[in-house]
Order: C-alpha cells, then sequence, then structure tokens
C-alpha cells in the first residue's frame, strides 16, 4: 500500500492544474469538512451536555483542561504533523516514505505520551489521582490522533481519516450517554474526560486497521539522526506556534483582563459565531499543505500559484457569504439565540470588526501555509511576535480611549501585519519551487539522506 501511497503521490504532483484537479481536491475538502464537522458537533453537543450535568466549578475544571489539549495539539503539529505534511508527498520511492513515517510517528508518540503524563501531573493535586489520570489520558491520545489526522492526509488518505472521525464522534456519543445516565453527580467530571480518551483511543484504532499499514515507533539512531537534521527548522516551528498562540489570543485575553469579563462576554458570544470559518481554514490547511509540498519536490511553480489561489479564493468566498448571512440574521440571533442578553450592547460593530479579523486570517491561510512549506519558520515567528506586541499595544491603547468593542481594531491590524508580510514574502520570491531557506533545508535534493 505504502508504493500505491507514493505512486498516487507521484502523478497529483506531475498532473498540471486545471479542471481535473479542482474536482480531485474538491471531493478531498468535502471528505476532510465532514469530519471536522462531526466532532465540531460532538464537542458542542458534549459542552451543552456537561453544562447541564456540572456545577460551574467543575465545568471551568473541563474547559480548563479541554484548553489545555488544544495548546498541547499546536505544539505535536509543530514537531510531527506539520513536518509530515510536508516530507510524506515529497517522498521519492516507499522506502523513504516509510522512513519518514516511523520517523514523525515516533517522534509524535513520544510528545504525547509527554503531553499525557505532564497534564495528569499538573491536574494531580487540585484535581486528584482519577480525574488526573483521565485528563492526561484525554489529552495525549487527542494529540496522538491529531498526528493520525495529519499523516492520513499527507498520504492523500482524507477517507480513512473520515473513518476515525465518525468513530470518535459516534463511541464518544454512545458512552457519554451511558455516562450521563447513570454516574453520580461526582463521577461526572472524571468519567467525561475518561469518556474522550477512550473515543479517542477507539478512533486511533479504527483508523489504523483501515490504513492496513503496520505500526513501527523507533528511538533508535536513525529516527534520532533525521531529527537532528532538522532541528534548527523544528526549534523555529515550535517557536513560531508559540508566537502564533500569543499573536491569536492575546489581545483578546488582553481585552478580558482589563475590560472584565462583563464587558468581554459580548465579544466572546461573537467569537463563538465565526467558528464555522476558523474551521474551514483548517481544513484547507490539512488539504493543501500536502499537495504544495508534493508540487514543491516537483518544482511545478504554476501549480503552486494555482493552489494558492484556490484556497484563498475559497476562503474569501466563504468570508463574503457567511458575512452577508450573518449581516441578515444578526438581529434574530441578539434576540433568539442570545436572549436579549446583550442588549444595549454594540453588536453590530463587534461582529464588524470580528468579520474583519478573520477575512485578514482568511486571506493569509495560502501563503503562510506554503512559507511554512518552504521551512521559513523563523521569519513566521518573528513577524507573529511583532503582530502580537503591535496588536497588543494597541488594543491597550484603544480600550484606555474608547469602548472594549473598538479596541477589536487592536485585533484587526494585528492580523493585517501578518497578512501583508505574507503576500509581500511570496511576491518577492524570486521563483516559487523549493529553496534552502535560512532555518535548515527542508527538500529531498538538499535535506540529509533519509534512506
Amino acid at each position: 500500500m505504502i508504493r500505491q501511497h507514493t505512486a498516487s503521490l507521484a502523478g497529483a504532483a506531475a498532473e498540471p492544474g486545471g479542471r481535473r484537479d479542482l474536482v480531485r481536491l474538491g471531493r478531498r475538502f468535502v471528505l476532510m469538512l465532514g469530519g471536522e464537522v462531526l466532532q465540531s458537533v460532538f464537542h458542542f453537543g458534549l459542552n451543552i451536555a456537561l453544562v447541564h450535568a456540572l456545577v460551574p466549578h467543575d465545568y471551568g475544571l473541563f474547559a480548563i483542561v479541554f484548553l489545555i489539549g488544544g495548546i498541547a495539539l499546536t505544539f505535536v503539529r509543530a514537531v510531527a504533523g506539520m513536518p509530515a505534511s510536508v516530507f510524506i508527498p515529497q517522498a521519492r520511492g516507499a522506502r523513504a516514505m516509510r522512513a519518514q513515517a516511523v520517523t514523525f510517528g515516533s517522534g509524535a508518540a513520544l510528545l504525547s505520551l509527554a503531553m499525557g503524563l505532564g497534564t495528569a501531573l499538573v491536574l494531580a493535586i487540585p484535581l486528584g489521582a482519577a480525574t488526573a489520570a483521565a485528563g492526561g489520558a484525554f489529552v495525549g491520545l487527542w494529540c496522538l490522533r491529531s498526528y493520525l489526522r495529519n499523516m492520513l492526509f499527507a498520504c492523500r488518505r482524507p477517507g480513512i481519516a473520515g473513518i476515525s472521525d465518525a468513530t470518535f464522534a459516534g463511541t464518544g456519543t454512545v458512552l457519554l450517554a451511558c455516562l450521563l445516565a447513570g454516574a453520580r453527580a461526582d463521577l461526572v467530571l472524571p468519567g467525561s474526560l475518561a469518556v474522550l480518551a477512550a473515543a479517542h483511543g477507539i478512533a486511533i484504532l479504527a483508523g489504523l486497521a483501515a490504513f492496513r499499514e503496520p505500526v513501527r515507533i523507533s528511538l533508535g539512531r536513525h529516527v534520532l539522526r533525521r531529527y537532528r537534521g532538522l532541528w534548527r527548522s523544528l526549534a523555529w516551528s515550535v517557536a513560531g506556534v508559540a508566537t502564533a498562540n500569543i499573536q491569536a489570543q492575546g489581545q483578546t485575553l488582553l481585552v478580558a483582563l482589563l475590560a472584565g469579563p462583563a464587558a468581554y462576554a459580548p465579544i466572546a458570544a461573537t467569537l463563538v459565531l465565526f467558528s464555522p470559518l476558523r474551521l474551514s481554514a483548517s481544513v484547507v490547511v490539512n488539504l493543501m499543505q500536502p499537495e504544495m509540498a508534493a508540487s514543491l519536490a516537483w518544482g511545478d511553480g504554476a501549480r503552486l500559484r494555482h493552489l494558492m489561489a484556490l484556497s484563498t479564493g475559497l476562503l474569501l468566498a466563504g468570508c463574503l457569504g457567511y458575512g452577508v448571512f450573518l449581516a441578515a440574521t444578526l438581529r434574530l440571533i441578539e434576540s433568539q439565540l442570545f436572549a436579549g442578553r446583550f442588549a444595549g450592547e454594540p453588536l453590530g460593530l463587534i461582529a464588524l470588526l470580528v468579520w474583519a479579523t478573520v477575512t485578514a486570517t482568511m486571506l493569509y491561510v495560502g501563503p503562510k501555509t506554503l512559507l511554512e512549506t518552504r521551512g521559513e519558520f523563523r521569519a513566521l515567528a518573528r513577524v507573529a511576535l511583532a503582530s502580537a506586541a503591535f496588536g497588543i499595544g494597541l488594543v491597550g491603547l484603544l480600550l484606555w480611549l474608547a469602548t472594549p468593542a473598538w479596541s477589536l481594531l487592536g485585533v484587526v491590524a494585528s492580523e493585517l501585519v501578518v497578512l501583508l508580510y505574507c503576500r509581500r514574502a511570496i511576491l518577492s520570491a524570486a521563483a516559487l519551487p523549493p529553496v534552502r531557506s535560512g532555518d535548515g533545508p527542508l527538500h529531498p535534493a538538499t535535506a540529509p539522506s533519509w534512506r
């Protein structure tokens, strides 16, 4: 099966852009979006159920563990998922592809184990051994399944990733229903974390069974040598993830800290409305990065431009359509979904500024993904840190001069800094085929031999 994957990767990389390419990518997009939607619906239902089943204190603890898991995912992607998305599509031969899968799978397994154990240790004192163990297992298995999805997308097997997603959502729903039907109130928090851990574990097994490839985990000298050859690029990748988290979350958290929870509440509620667009961006990254990596490996600059235009146009169309929909239904959302709780708040202004923020983000998804694939981690980390500092400073100034709603202009400005940099970096490149970056090689022709 590895040989079949390698042949399909080479054929896709050599295939020119056009109608056939668009249809093929469209099918994969639908498959990947369906999996993300299944997970999102389950997570939404889970949170609604736990809001009713748990006291506010316990639900807050659950939300904190969930947040820890979400942050852990970004680092596992930086160390294992993103390299797998770049290198596996570039593989020229089954042996090279298998070596890369073993390398990054081993890194993902080790880091996921570390994340799970670290979470359990942090939670042990405030939550007790049972809840801490369940929380650690949930975080570790969530990280590992996230890597598995990245690897399957890199191998162009979104259908198998969809099987894993459907297994997770279905198993989690059944187990959660059983838990809530019979568990004592004091067991709901650890039980819900155990349900999530079990659902992720079963979904991992389902995905591996459908993939039908032997699972190999190795910490031998070959794996360590390959990671040593990439350590500088991966170090900047991790730094980029950390700064991107600051850039994405820092400004809104500053609003919450300085303006207070009550002033932040309408902003937080409006942010939830835009989660479908962010979900679409995640799908586009998972879809396009393996395609871009394959095109880089084959030196196909025309197809790279086609992929960038396709991803940007798709996301921009989604932003415009969704913006029109929200503008037409905002009053209904305010009165029905929000039950009039934010009467007197400038929800229209908040929605407009959040829409502008999300649109700016969507416009740089394609160029930023290409820069990641080319290995420009150092530059991306620096621009994320600079944009975060600029945005946080502007947010603070606007909070002092105006209302919390207007402070969102600082968030918009921060995203525009990243957008302008990414567009300029792509336009100023002399050629789109792969080059050696200042951070380290990210192309088979220049990277250390992995065979």
